[in-house]
């Protein structure tokens, strides 16, 4: 271990009082994703790659249910001294506009660590399900007079604010299906129970190459190597739709400066490792190390941009 890993390690461990009889003899990196799915995979990845940095155990606490925010309530409420991490996406900073009467602010109830990874969106489709593009399956059911349905991972999400938006720009009735496990939601895309859904490249493009589903559209800036021949949104016509998928650290408000400063040095360090971003590659994930400044700059952006399209759309929670 090279003398700013001790350092670091030492620091980190002073703080967390390991040496007591009653302190948490772990970190805990939360995250709101069942077993299996993106974040938690995010999460398992950093919590492999930032123990021996740290220099202590790490465990991955799965929290899900209610659109991420049990596992961000949670955090928000842990003691502001390091031992509590939340692993989150961009449905985060969604939270206050769709829910005022959280228990937390996703703003300032947090602390920024620094942003893990980025990755862009496909929408992905039944392959019987008419039309070869995006605008070309809107123009089929407009023409035909036929609502579309759309797989979603909870109200309230990305996926679900971006075919909300799509739904007012198209005239065209977008019905949600809602799923807490979002492989249950692709599964039923491939049965051609549900017409469509908003997927990451790594989850779809194995059932892309295997003929279990076409790409409509990407929400890229520019088309994406993976399906060259996929439009992006962009291109379909449609406005407002270009973003990427981002994971995040955070720990709660009140964590010290040189928690924080600590946390993001680790991640950063892992996130410039071969093997992390080997891993990351395979998961269609791009690093994205950064500062707790830029990040929290990212939250509020989003936040937002959001709470216009619930404003807008006049989306109100179950």
């Amino acid at each position: 271990m090279k003398c700013r890993e001790i350092i670091l390690a030492l620091s980190l461990s002073s703080v967390l009082g390991m040496g007591s009889a009653h302190a948490q003899q772990y970190i805990k990196f939360v995250t709101g994703s069942a077993p299996g799915g993106g974040v938690d995979h995010v999460t398992q990845l950093l919590a492999n790659s930032m123990a021996p940095v740290l220099g202590q155990k790490i465990v991955v606490e799965n929290r899900p249910g209610a659109s991420y925010n049990i596992a961000a309530a949670y955090v928000a409420k842990a003691p502001a001294d390091g031992s509590t991490v939340l692993i989150t996406f961009n449905v985060h900073p969604i939270a206050g506009a769709l829910h005022p009467n959280l228990p937390f602010d996703p703003v300032t109830s947090f602390r920024a660590v620094g942003k893990v990874a980025t990755t862009p969106y496909a929408i992905v489709a039944n392959p019987s399900l008419p039309g070869s593009t995006l605008t070309e399956t809107i123009d089929l059911a407009k023409k035909d007079g036929r609502s579309l349905s759309f797989a979603s991972i909870g109200l309230g999400t990305p996926q679900h604010l971006m075919m909300e938006r799509l739904k007012k720009q198209t005239g065209v009735d977008i019905v949600m299906a809602q799923y807490s496990n979002p492989s249950q939601g692709q599964i039923d895309v491939m049965a051609g129970r549900v017409d469509f859904t908003l997927s990451t490249i790594a989850f779809c493009e194995p059932h892309v190459a295997a003929g279990k589903m076409k790409v409509l559209a990407v929400t890229s800036e520019e088309r994406l190597p993976q399906f060259p021949n996929a439009i992006t949104i962009k291109e379909a016509g449609y406005e407002g739709f270009v973003t990427d998928g981002w994971y995040a650290m955070l720990l709660p408000a009140g964590t010290p400066d040189s928690i924080v400063q600590q946390y993001n040095a680790a991640l950063n360090k892992v996130l410039a490792t071969d093997t992390l971003r080997k891993q990351f590659k395979a998961a269609g994930l791009t690093p994205s190390p950064g500062t707790p400044g830029e990040l929290d700059q990212l939250i509020e952006h989003d936040a937002i941009q959001w709470k216009k399209v619930i404003t807008e759309q006049g989306i109100k929670p179950d």
